[in-house]
Parts: structure tokens; C-alpha cells; sequence
């Protein structure tokens, strides 16, 4: 929420409807993703000046920084073992798909050469990863399995597709076209 002026990450108990603030700093924490134990958060902030990804503690304790590469690291999504992390990185001048361990260690790009990929998500049972990508020149749908093999294109002619989401429900994915 930006209502304090900058842009920061907030829980909110939906019993007793009370906010509380998970972060503050000068940059935009913004893009939280919940751990599926629910015990911490990952984030993008500026705080340093380029959008990086940070992990927080439920209790706003235990900040830390756990990517460093690239210009700009983008939407984290935590997969449903709460042992990887995907996010989309800006490396090369173009987004690309990159997944690494809840502590920032062994990053991998699994995408490379292929336009813009953007949007990480795991699927229910973490064996693979949705995204969007511009390839063919349109923003369409693309799934992987989570070591970058086997992509395969899912939308066609439906425009512009982007920040796809898995539901709980391993055959139905959500986009938005634009």
C-alpha cells in the first residue's frame, strides 16, 4: 500500500481487518509472495536503487537481499515445496525466466534468446512453471518444466497475454489480456 506516501508491503488479518506494515524503506517494496508455510514473504524492493527480490520474516524481522544480478529482478513466485523461487530478471537487455533457493543461492536462467519472459508461476504441484513471453512477437502463454526443458506455447490468437496465475486446480490457468 502506498498510502503512507511510498509504496510498502502490509499483511491484513481478514478477522479483524487490521494492517500491519512488513516493511519501510526510501525505495518501492512492492510484488509479495507468501512462502506456502506462510512464515515469510518475498518482495521486489528499490531500497538500493534497482529492483532486487528481498525475504522478510512474518514479524518483519530477518530482512534479507537474495539477488544481486542483473539490472532488474521482478515478480517472485515461491513454488509449492518452499524449496525454489522464479522470478523474472532483467539481464542481456531482456527479461528472462530464473529460479534459485528460498536463500538466494544457486540461481539458474532458464530461459535465454527467446524475447522477453516475464511472470513466473509454479504450477500446484511445483513441477512446472507458467509464464508469459514475447517470442512471436505477441505476449502469449508458455509452460516449462522447472529446469527450463520442454516449453510449450498454450495460447493462440487471443491477443496479448500476460502475468498468468495456476490455480489450485492443476488444469486451469488464469491470464489477463489486455
Amino acid at each position: 500500500m502506498s498510502f503512507l506516501g511510498n509504496p510498502e508491503v502490509f499483511s491484513l488479518d481478514l478477522t479483524t481487518l487490521n494492517a500491519t506494515r512488513l516493511t519501510s524503506s526510501f525505495g518501492v517494496d512492492v510484488d509479495p509472495s507468501w512462502s506456502p508455510d506462510g512464515k515469510t514473504l518475498i518482495f521486489v524492493s528499490s531500497r538500493t536503487g534497482m529492483p532486487m527480490i528481498y525475504s522478510i520474516a512474518l514479524d518483519g524481522s530477518r530482512l534479507q537481499r537474495l539477488t544481486y544480478a542483473g539490472r532488474y529482478n521482478a515478480t517472485p513466485n515461491w513454488s509449492p515445496q518452499n524449496n525454489k523461487i522464479a522470478f523474472a530478471g532483467w539481464i542481456d537487455n531482456i527479461f528472462d525466466i530464473f529460479i534459485m533457493n528460498p536463500d538466494g543461492t544457486h540461481i539458474e536462467r532458464l530461459t535465454k534468446n527467446q524475447g522477453n519472459n516475464e511472470d513466473p508461476y509454479f504450477s500446484p504441484d511445483g513441477n512446472f512453471v507458467i509464464f508469459s513471453s514475447n517470442r512471436t512477437g505477441t505476449q502469449n502463454i508458455y509452460v516449462m518444466n522447472i529446469d527450463g526443458t520442454f516449453v510449450k506455447r498454450l495460447t493462440y490468437g487471443l491477443g496479448n497475454c500476460v502475468t498468468p496465475k495456476w490455480s489450485a486446480s492443476p488444469n486451469v490457468v488464469q491470464a489477463i489480456t489486455p
